[in-house]
């Protein structure tokens, strides 16, 4: 049963796609006050007559590791109302987790389910028995 369960689990996991390392993710911004470029990049934006110039990778002074810092694929730039340029990161939350949360809680409630229709038929089954078993005088 607990070898089921868990398969069912893991499916459950696997059919939704959910990545653990990014459930929760944070956009990773430059900061020119903290960081070094290391390369730039250009951009066409609709409405925009030149290129937007931005960093697309930099080395962040304050992370130990020392690894550099990229511009996150999935983020666009937009110019806004006022004419300025604005970073759109998108959804910070993978919604999927949430799938994958309905998904356990769906399967707690069929096992409860489960559980007590087959204690409740045990247990009409018992009282069947004991009628039966009663010597009526």
């Amino acid at each position: 049963m607990m070898v089921l369960c868990n398969a069912v689990f893991l499916f459950g996991i696997w059919v939704t796609g959910v990545n653990f390392e990014r459930l929760v993710r944070t956009p990773d911004i430059y900061d020119s006050k903290q960081d070094i470029c290391l390369r730039l990049a250009y951009q066409h934006i609709p409405g925009a007559d030149n290129p937007v110039q931005y960093c697309s990778e930099w080395l962040n002074l304050s992370d130990e590791t020392g690894k550099t810092h990229t511009f996150q694929k999935d983020t666009e730039i937009k110019q806004g109302a006022d004419g300025k340029f604005y970073f759109d990161y998108g959804p910070f939350v993978d919604y999927r987790l949430f799938a994958v949360g309905a998904f356990v809680v769906g399967i707690i409630v069929c096992g409860i389910r489960v559980t007590r229709h087959v204690v409740n038929r045990y247990r009409m089954r018992l009282e069947a028995a004991a009628c039966r078993s009663v010597p009526t005088h």
